[in-house]
């Protein structure tokens, strides 16, 4: 867990990662501006990072795992209904929370290029970037995997990122075991009920040359079955507006983050 910010009396933010990723893909987030006054937190996922890896595929396709997991970093933390800030897959992880434990304990929603429908019913909401890359991305050999993680980092930015930056991503993609990706990707969800029954401010940002998650799984299953919406589009952007667009990604979280308090 990476935290920053004032530790108390500040509004709260919690940041869930996406796919084989980590808490380090918040970092210029967590060191940017917003820290002055909020106080921000980033987790990495069971099986990603350095959370603990269980074996088999149960404790990665029961949503109620993910669920309890949002709800002990909560409430460890003392975080007064914080906003959660899901990016990609996390966008699962939080629909599942909203299944199991609901939105009382939360601030509001911001969806960040967030998957929150995911299986063959939901095909045409991924992009290239995704749907070529799925199958490498749950091999076992090796070579293949790693090939397959860095065309996948390499096809979530709209323009070249820096070496640095991609061969992060391929390095917390390599952390991450065979049977976690697998059943992550085996997964077929679709949280519209839950975002209909939110009572919560949601937001959601999206690139709109986004070709993981395409723009249309905000426009068409977020925005529609949220009570209160704001969309945010970011042209010239793809999967990574918090990195892509830094300055426009903060202006839009915290002003999302001050109407949430509001």
């Amino acid at each position: 867990m990476s935290e920053s910010g004032p530790p108390s009396d500040a509004p709260s933010v919690l940041f869930v990662h996406g796919l084989a990723q980590s808490r380090h893909s918040w970092e210029g987030v967590l060191t940017g501006r917003l820290t002055q006054d909020h106080r921000l937190v980033a987790i990495d996922l069971r099986g990603h990072g350095d959370s603990d890896k269980p074996e088999g595929d149960a404790p990665y396709v029961e949503g109620a795992h993910f669920a309890g997991d949002l709800e002990a970093v909560i409430g460890q933390l003392g975080l007064v209904r914080p906003v959660i800030v899901a990016w990609s897959y996390g966008g699962v992880v939080v629909g599942d929370y909203l299944r199991q434990r609901g939105d009382a304990g939360l601030g509001g929603l911001f969806f960040v290029a967030a998957a929150l429908k995911t299986g063959k019913p939901a095909r045409a909401l991924f992009g290239p970037g995704m749907m070529s890359n799925a199958r490498g991305l749950m091999s076992e050999d090796t070579a293949v995997y790693a090939a397959t993680a860095r065309a996948f980092v390499e096809a979530c930015s709209a323009r070249p990122l820096d070496p640095a930056r991609v061969e992060a991503g391929v390095q917390a993609m390599l952390r991450v075991p065979p049977n976690v990706r697998r059943a992550l990707l085996s997964r077929a969800e679709d949280y519209s009920v839950e975002l209909e029954r939110c009572t919560r401010p949601v937001a959601t940002l999206h690139g709109a040359l986004d070709q993981v998650v395409l723009p249309a799984m905000s426009t068409e299953v977020v925005l529609p079955c949220a009570r209160s919406e704001r969309g945010t589009w970011l042209p010239g952007v793809g999967h990574l507006p918090f990195v892509e667009a830094a300055t426009a990604f903060e202006d839009a979280l915290a002003a999302f983050v001050a109407d949430a308090a509001a």
